[in-house]
This record gives C-alpha cells, structure tokens and sequence, in this order.
C-alpha cells in the first residue's frame, strides 16, 4: 500500500480529518525541489498549500475519499485538521524552543504527548483539544497553537527542503496530554469576557455593535441551555453567531474562545465543545449573514 494512504488511513481512522497538500517534486533540470503547484518555484508555501478547493474544510475521514484523493495525487502531503482530536504546539525550531524554555526552565513535563519532527527543523507536540482557536501564545516567540480551524502537516508528508516529517513520539507510544495550566495560561491573551473592555470584539460601527449583540444573545442562550440539550444549543448558537464572521462583523478567533469558554463552563468536555463549534463554524462561514435591512417609512404624497 502507498505508504501516505496507510498513513491517511490510520489518521482517520483515530477521526483525524485528512485532507491532500502540494507536495515537493525536482525541478525540471532535477536538481532542486519545487512546489507541485502550477508557481513551481515561485510558490510561497512551497509543499504547504492544500490540493482541494477548501483546505481543511474539505478534510475528511471517508476512507473510500482519502483512496481517491490518493489515486489522483499519490504523492501528496497529508495536512490534518487539528481542534477536533488534537491540537498541536507548532515550535519554529531552536528559537521556538528557546522562546519556551525561557517561559519554563524546565518546559519538558510541558510536553510528554506525541511529538512529530517537522521537515523544517521544527517540532508539533500534540495535546487533546483545549476548544481554543489559532493564535500565538503570548510572549512566546516562534511558537503558535493550532487548534479549531487550525491544520499541520503530518508524517510522512515531504518538506520543500526534502526532508519528512516523522515521528518522535506517535500516538501508540504516548496518549494526548492535558494541556497544562502554565502553558493555557498563556494561550488566553485577552481578559475574561467580563472585564473585556467594549468594542474587543470588531470595530466600531453599526454593523459590528449589531453582531456583538448577536453574539451576546446566543452566549446568553447556551448558559439557559438544559443538559441533554447543550451540545446542540452550542451547534445551532454557533452556527448563528458565525454566520456574521463571515461577513466580517466580528472576530473569528474572538467568537470561537467566546463560545469555547462558555461551552466548558456549562459541563461541555473540550473534545465535544471542539469537535461541534468545527462543525459549526464551517457551516456558518458558508453562509455569511450582514445586518438586516430596516425598511424606511414612505414619503407623504
């Protein structure tokens, strides 16, 4: 079997989405690698970019899709949706390491999960998913989180350098830590909603003031939601509310800590809270909704 449809395959079959990426091929003269893109090598996300028309959003678990895909690029990297299953510490090499042992002298017990070696020279430690968005964590330099609507590259995807990734710790090996409470601490950069000062979430205007309210009704909705009653409140409450992300009223990651916050404080666990605001996102960015229209009264004949 090809070795990164094995490879898909054993992804989806944990309920990582999976999804076809450029890949790195010689150039014509062979003596360097390029993109598989049509830029070559002008590309610049060489071997990064995906192969689908949606990215991540079209990441999928079917393995019946994942043998397509890699029957039409058998060559393709593999890029995973993270905040469903996972998330993942993205360290950009020796200065990202530094960054986060200057945090934390004794960063390692941060990092007991699985780990994989990135083809940059880089590492991804993988933790269970926090319901927290993409953002970089504060005052680290060279470092991001990956988590709803984030995505990595995974083994044994190709770099553009030509090196794999691999890994150094796999999922048989070690179980998806918690992320512990130094490093969370540092992935929620902003205050609590309650002293967030008025106008954190987009920009002045009637437009944004008409989603904050949104946002601040149907936050209010999912705390009266009643158990057995929750994860689909938070679905359709999200869905709502992300709808108005798409039409640029509010924030993307602003919304997605909001309603991740909420979610765990009334009972929801991290990995359901991920795997339904995912969902819900995607839906709603695909149906992007503006402020309603206020028809204006006739003038008198």
């Amino acid at each position: 079997m090809n070795a990164l449809l094995d490879a898909a395959l054993g992804y989806a079959a944990r309920g990582i989405p999976v999804y076809p990426v450029h890949w790195p091929r010689p150039t014509q003269g062979g003596t360097n690698l390029a993109c598989s893109c049509s830029r070559g090598a002008a590309c610049d996300r060489p071997a990064k970019h995906p192969l689908v028309r949606h990215g991540l959003h079209d990441a999928s678990t079917d393995p019946a899709q994942l043998q397509d895909w890699c029957q039409r690029w058998p060559h393709a990297n593999l890029g995973l949706a993270t905040g469903i299953i996972f998330d993942a510490l993205d360290i950009d090499g020796t200065a990202g390491l530094a960054a986060l042992r200057q945090l934390a002298p004794a960063a390692d017990p941060w990092l007991p999960g699985p780990v994989v070696r990135t083809g940059g020279g880089g590492w991804h430690y993988w933790f269970a998913p926090t319901g927290l968005g993409n953002r970089p964590p504060r005052g680290l330099a060279h470092v991001d989180w990956r988590g709803i609507g984030g995505c990595v590259l995974a083994p044994p995807s190709r770099h553009a350098s030509g090196r794999l990734y691999r890994w150094m710790r796999d999922l048989d090996e070690a179980p998806l830590p918690e992320v512990p409470a130094g490093l969370r601490a540092v992935l929620h950069p902003d205050p609590p909603p309650s002293t967030r000062p008025a106008g954190r979430l987009g920009l002045a205007g009637p437009g944004p003031l008409y989603g904050r309210t949104v946002l601040a009704a149907e936050l209010g909705a999912l705390g009266r939601a009643t158990p057995g009653q929750r994860n689909h409140t938070l679905n359709r409450c999200a869905f709502k509310v992300y709808r108005y992300v798409a039409s640029g009223l509010l924030d993307d990651q602003d919304v997605t800590a909001a309603f991740a916050e909420a979610a765990l404080a009334i009972g929801l666990s991290a990995a359901e809270t991920a795997r339904t605001l995912a969902s819900a996102r995607t839906a709603g960015l695909a149906n992007p909704r503006g402020v309603p229209l206020v028809e204006q009264p006739k003038a008198a004949q």
